[in-house]
Formats: C-alpha cells, sequence, structure tokens
C-alpha cells in the first residue's frame, strides 16, 4: 500500500518541478498594434513588427524557416512583442503608408510609443535576426526597464543549414501615400525667453496624434457609396477620414460600424448616391485623383 501512495504521487512531484517549455517557433501576438504597444510598456518590451503579404515570397520562407527556429522563438518571447502586419488586410494598409513601407518583408523594431528604432528591408535567417534583435534591445531603447534587462544577452544563434533569404520584395502597386498633415510652425516670441524652460516629452509623428474636429448624425440605409477601406482600429479611421475630407472636401464621409469574428470594423465610404450608375461615375472621378473603392449598396451593408 505504502509503495502504490508513492507511485501514484511521484509524478505531481516531478510535473511540479519541470521547467518552463521553450516554444517551439515565434508566437506572435494576436491583438492590434496599438494594444501590443501597452503590452510591451507593462513588461519592459519593446516591439517586433513584421510587415508581410499573403503572396510575397519571401515572407513564406520566413514563416517556414526563421520564425519557426526554437532559440529565436525563447529570445523573441523574453524579450519582445511580436506582430504581423498584412498590408492588404483591415489597418495594414493604414500602417503600410504610416510606417513607409515600401519592400516586404520589412522587419520593424519599435520601443512602446510607436517610436521606430530600426528596421531591416529583407527576408534573414534566424541567426541575422537574433543579430538584429538583440543590437536593439538595449536599456535606452526601453519605456520601462525591470530588473531583467540587466542579464547578459544570450548568445547569437548559430547559421542553421536551411535556404538563404536574401532577396527583397516589391509590393504589388498600391493607393499613392497620401502626404501627412503640414507640420505648423509657432511664431517667434515677441518678448524675450525667459531664463528657465519647461519642456514635455513630445509625441511620436509617426502616429499623427493630435485633435480632431467631427460631427456625428445617422446616415439612412438607402442608396449606394464607394467604400475605400476597412479598419479595425477608430485611430486609422479618424486619419482616413481626415485624409479623404481634403481630397474631397464638399462629398460626404460615412463610417459603417459592424463586426467579424468578434472583432469591431470599421468601414469607411466616400458620397451617397440615389443610383448605382451616379456611385460608378463618382468611383472613377475618385480613381483619377488616386483613391480606388468598391460600389456598396447601403442597405445591404454587413
Amino acid at each position: 500500500m505504502k509503495r502504490f501512495i508513492l507511485i501514484l504521487f511521484l509524478p505531481i512531484f516531478l510535473g511540479a518541478s519541470s521547467p518552463k517549455k521553450t516554444p517551439d517557433k515565434v508566437n506572435f501576438y494576436t491583438g492590434t498594434l496599438t494594444s501590443a504597444l501597452e503590452k510591451a510598456k507593462k513588461e519592459g518590451k519593446l516591439v517586433f513588427v513584421d510587415f508581410y503579404a499573403s503572396w510575397c515570397a519571401p515572407c513564406q520562407l520566413m514563416d517556414e524557416y526563421t520564425f519557426t527556429d526554437s532559440n529565436l522563438a525563447e529570445y523573441m518571447d523574453d524579450k519582445f512583442i511580436p506582430i504581423k502586419i498584412n498590408i492588404d488586410d483591415f489597418d495594414g494598409f493604414a500602417y503600410k503608408n504610416q510606417y513607409n513601407i515600401n519592400l516586404l518583408p520589412t522587419l520593424l523594431v519599435m520601443n512602446c510609443e510607436g517610436k521606430e528604432i530600426e528596421r531591416k528591408e529583407e527576408g534573414l535567417v534566424p541567426s541575422k535576426l537574433s543579430a538584429f534583435l538583440q543590437k536593439n534591445f538595449i536599456p535606452s531603447n526601453i519605456c520601462s526597464k525591470p530588473a531583467s534587462i540587466a542579464s547578459p544577452a544570450p548568445p547569437v544563434i548559430e547559421e542553421p543549414s536551411k535556404p538563404v533569404i536574401d532577396e527583397p520584395v516589391s509590393p504589388k502597386p498600391s493607393v499613392p501615400d497620401v502626404p501627412k498633415p503640414p507640420t505648423v510652425k509657432p511664431p517667434k516670441p515677441t518678448t524675450p525667453p525667459s531664463t528657465t524652460t519647461t519642456t514635455s516629452k513630445p509625441k511620436p509623428n509617426n502616429l499623427q496624434e493630435g485633435l480632431f474636429r467631427f460631427t456625428v448624425q445617422r446616415q439612412p440605409s438607402k442608396g449606394y457609396s464607394v467604400q475605400v477601406g476597412a479598419f479595425g482600429e477608430y485611430g486609422n479611421v479618424l486619419r482616413e477620414v481626415y485624409k479623404l475630407q481634403k481630397v474631397f472636401p464638399s462629398t460626404p464621409i460615412i463610417v459603417f460600424i459592424g463586426a467579424k469574428n468578434g472583432r469591431t470594423i470599421y468601414k469607411v465610404l466616400v458620397g451617397e448616391f440615389t443610383t448605382r450608375t451616379k456611385a460608378h461615375d463618382y468611383k472613377e472621378y475618385m480613381k483619377r485623383k488616386g483613391s480606388s473603392g468598391l460600389i456598396k449598396n447601403l442597405e445591404f451593408m454587413q
């Protein structure tokens, strides 16, 4: 009886003392970029962003050979919040313009404020990506610095015998980038400056933060409009509406709020038209102005 009890409880004690399981591949964060930045700030980490597209061959090779390296995955899990952004999906196109993505894959390291630290515009094997990450994971780049940062960095991962990925690929042609709102320089002071100055922490320019003024009213579910984009983050909706209002100042901008797979989706549309023909004519006009879209029947928006 005593022997039976010992055998019964032995696996429990062994399981309690087992070490943390090493990830066999990079576990990419599935939330939004905004929430990834917040998570990085809370945990004292940096954010690693992989800009990709489904048609990008070097991106596919990185998924197959680079992000499946267990040593790289372990280091990434400890020091970074990794996230993938598809430039053809929801907010991806907005982030493509925001971070000036011209080649795929583009690999970005940024701090918790969304400020870019360094980028690589090429596919990398595990050892080169590991060296790139270790180079940038230094205390001065961290928003909040936990004690774990003081620990020595792991050795550079040895080069695996896997295909080398070093060919950058240009993405498919897309809508031309829209220039960012101009920066207004403050007027020169008319009085001599005081000897004591107060400085405030500047906000990152690439987030295009600031004040927006707008009014909201219900849109009747009838007629047609031209949908120009779908977004998952409301900040991108505001920036898109601001951009469209500058290009089409006399045309109403409509935002449809819906849900897909438990996630809120915002669809931005331009104009309200009584017939599909009128919507088509305006779509062609928008195309000449550098914006593309799809004709939508407002009665069946979902």
